[in-house]
């Protein structure tokens, strides 16, 4: 069970990081004139937090994007350390599956 776990959580890490980078193209690439295909700022923030942070702030350096936006450069590296301290304390509590005695 405690294996189902961890592929789950590696499997859910990866997604969500490249559903960030996905959004950050999609909104680098956008026409600013077309506000139908433009991405939000709202969709990236939400993927942040749901733990796609360090994908997009890679990215943001790769893609040369967003790179003088000051609460995306501040905020980033927040929201991915949060998410290693998050991920290190769900693992050391072994996800809150009890083993069978």
């Amino acid at each position: 069970m405690l294996a189902l776990c961890y592929v789950l959580a590696a499997v859910y890490t990866v997604s969500i990081n490249v559903y960030g980078v996905l959004l950050l193209k999609f909104q680098k690439n956008a026409d600013p004139e077309d506000e139908s295909e433009r991405v939000s700022d709202g969709k990236l923030l939400l993927a942040a937090l749901l733990g796609g942070a360090a994908g997009i702030y890679a990215f943001m350096f790769i893609f040369k994007y967003r790179l003088k936006s000051l609460g995306f450069m501040i905020l980033m590296p927040l929201l991915g350390a949060l998410t290693v301290f998050l991920w290190v304390m769900l693992v050391g509590w072994n996800f809150g599956v009890v083993p069978p005695v």
